[in-house]
């Protein structure tokens, strides 16, 4: 017999939007004929959408919440759903769609209300978003009806439609990164693809992006033309709007999300933003320049007369601790990193030169990484015009460190030279010997074994490994008994373990060999010192002296031997051609000072103190000298 296919029409109930709504629901001929005979009539199930608990109202979250897609049937007419019924011909029921056939995977037990129902179960492999078919087989023929589910119960129409609330509330006030990161979750989101909004989440995204780029230009345009902002702040203002220009060309195309950066109104919006931040970057670097010029133009051009003098001296000073504080064994370092006593620190911040300091330490910098000289071209020449108002030589300092690392050795080492020469404070003039060490194991291309074995000598003893350093120090001088630096680093380790009899014999080792070795000199010097044996003290700097290290601290440490060993007019010597080399010493005043009253020549101690209270004015010491002079004076009256 031929089949034949009986459809019946109907359309589903629904109400778009956000209001409760009556579910979708559509009416499925079951069995054409009923009862005895067929003089029933037929049999019809109203068929809605429903949940597992049958909920009201019917939500897109409660549909979508169960295990399955539930349909709540329910007879159309006078007759009542029984057993018999839901065995054999409610059975039957199944959904087509994209040609699979799904039947009922679950049902409930018949509910008796005052109106019969039952809640059947499908398979959550239907798609809600796409037209399928209930139908039911009815002997030979097929009966069917389309089923069209509203998107308001899709799975995650109610997500999207919060999402969509937010992003629309945060456009209206204009908090567009908010609003656009709100369209961007429902971009993001591939489900969601199935609704009609979609497309317009994306889009409203995009207009975010360019009105929150046109949010950002108006600062920007604000800012510069404000004549009231100095260029430290325009500066600061500026770079805080780079960013968020920044942020537009890094967060605007997601090609994840199908949104590329060549998409016509994307493309627009990030061309506007590249070109935006090249003026940005082009305007910001010009003002920089003008701030650093203002900053640093007084630090380059000099003079301590002028009316930034005292101010520039304290500048100068801080920046000779801050260049000989570099580690000058790293020449492969990629910035220069330095570092200032506590006191000079804290004068810059007194005096308001915190900014200048830091600026001039950048463009050095930034030199330095360029492989130009350190310093700006008219800085040293125009310092060395004023060197001679300063206590510390500071010129040959600067220099010596310029020349270094621009790889002209032999100068920096006549600068280190002339640093020894003049300079007071051992700490710095440690760190220019030091300076002149690697100056020498550069040129002389000291062995990288050996060097590595210094290294890892090093390393054990900062592991507190004091056995295994003093093998590797040992190791080292065997391996290369002519080089002094090794030497010298095992008497230092022998000094910091207390075992001054080696520390002595290494440090006389490393001067023998490196007979204008300042530091072990000194080193040899300061453990006689701590002994209170002054004629060992006479004979290491003495032979400093025939050396050729005429220096200011070999002859006043000499002179602070002769005085120990009760050789007044021999320290008065060595004090006077340490005076001769600087005499801008305050130490050596007072010293001179001090041998010229054990000898009882009162007149030229007193000439001494008082010219180191010329010198410096704010220390007492001299002062507390000069009231003790007086004092014998009186009492041997």
């Amino acid at each position: 017999m031929k089949k034949t296919i009986l459809v019946l029409l109907c359309s589903a109930v629904c109400v778009l939007g956000r209001l409760p709504a009556q579910a979708p629901s559509v009416q499925l001929k079951i069995k054409e004929k009923s009862g005895f005979l067929g003089m029933g009539g037929s049999r019809i199930v109203l068929l809605g959408l429903a949940n597992q608990n049958r909920q009201k109202p019917v939500t897109s979250d409660n549909v979508n919440a169960g295990p399955y897609y539930y349909f709540l049937c329910t007879p159309v007419g006078d007759y009542q759903l029984d057993a018999d019924f839901v065995k054999e011909d409610l059975a039957n029921v199944q959904i087509y769609q994209n040609e699979q056939k799904y039947g009922i995977t679950w049902k409930s037990d018949i509910i008796a209300d005052s109106v019969t129902s039952i809640l059947l179960g499908f398979p959550k492999d239907i798609k809600l978003n796409q037209l399928f078919l209930f139908q039911c087989q009815d002997g030979d023929a097929i009966n069917q009806v389309e089923f069209k589910v509203p998107e308001e119960y899709w799975p995650g129409y109610t997500l999207l439609m919060d999402m969509l609330k937010q992003g629309d509330a945060a456009a209206a006030a204009k908090d567009y990164r908010t609003a656009a990161a709100l369209y961007g979750q429902i971009a993001s989101r591939p489900e969601l693809q199935i609704f009609t909004q979609f497309n317009e989440a994306r889009e409203r995204r995009t207009r975010c992006y360019s009105a929150f780029l046109g949010n950002v230009l108006g600062q920007y345009q604000t800012v510069m033309g404000n004549q009231q902002i100095d260029l430290k702040d325009k500066i600061a203002q500026i770079d805080s709007i780079r960013p968020l220009v920044t942020y537009v060309i890094d967060s605007l195309p997601r090609p994840a999300w199908n949104i590329p950066p060549t998409d016509p109104s994307v493309a627009t919006i990030l061309d506007r933003s590249r070109t935006s931040l090249s003026q940005f970057t082009l305007v910001r670097d010009s003002l920089q320049r003008a701030l650093d010029d203002r900053n640093v133009s007084w630090i380059i051009e000099g003079s301590v007369t002028g009316t930034n003098g005292y101010l520039y001296q304290y500048m100068v000073e801080a920046l000779t601790y801050a260049f000989s504080s570099l580690n000058f064994q790293d020449t492969a370092a990629t910035d220069l990193q330095v570092r200032i006593p506590e006191d000079q620190r804290a004068r810059l911040v007194k005096y308001n030169l915190t900014e200048s300091y830091d600026t001039f330490l950048r463009i050095c910098n930034e030199r330095y990484q360029t492989h130009l000289p350190i310093f700006p071209i008219d800085f040293l020449p125009n310092l060395r015009k004023d060197t001679a108002a300063f206590t510390l030589p500071v010129y040959p300092m600067l220099k010596a460190v310029n020349d270094y690392y621009y790889g002209n050795l032999a100068a920096a080492r006549e600068e280190v030279f002339r640093v020894f020469r003049t300079c007071t404070e051992p700490e710095l003039t440690a760190k220019y010997d030091f300076l002149r060490i690697m100056i020498g194991i550069r040129e002389h291309q000291v062995s990288a074994d050996v060097m590595r074995m210094l290294t890892d000598a090093e390393q054990s003893e900062q592991q507190r490994d004091a056995n295994a350093a003093q093998e590797k120090y040992r190791q080292l001088t065997l391996v290369a008994p002519d080089f002094a630096y090794g030497f010298f680093a095992l008497g230092r380790f022998y000094s910091r373990t207390g075992d001054q009899i080696r520390a002595l014999f290494s440090f006389q080792r490393a001067y023998q060999i490196d007979t204008l070795y300042l530091t072990a000199y000194r080193e040899a010097y300061n453990l006689y010192l701590k002994q209170g044996n002054y004629k060992p003290m006479i004979e290491v700097l003495t032979t400093a002296l025939q050396k050729g290290n005429d220096y200011w601290e070999v002859d006043y440490n000499l002179g602070i031997a002769y005085l120990g060993d009760g050789d007044a007019a021999r320290a008065i010597q060595s004090f006077e051609r340490a005076l001769a080399l600087n005499g801008r010493s305050y130490k050596t005043n007072i010293q001179l000072g001090l041998a010229h009253q054990s000898v009882k020549n009162f007149q030229k101690a007193r000439e001494y103190f008082n010219s180191a209270i010329g010198l410096d004015p704010t220390r007492q010491e001299a002062v507390d000298y000069l009231t003790k002079l007086n004092e014998l004076q009186r009492n041997a009256r």
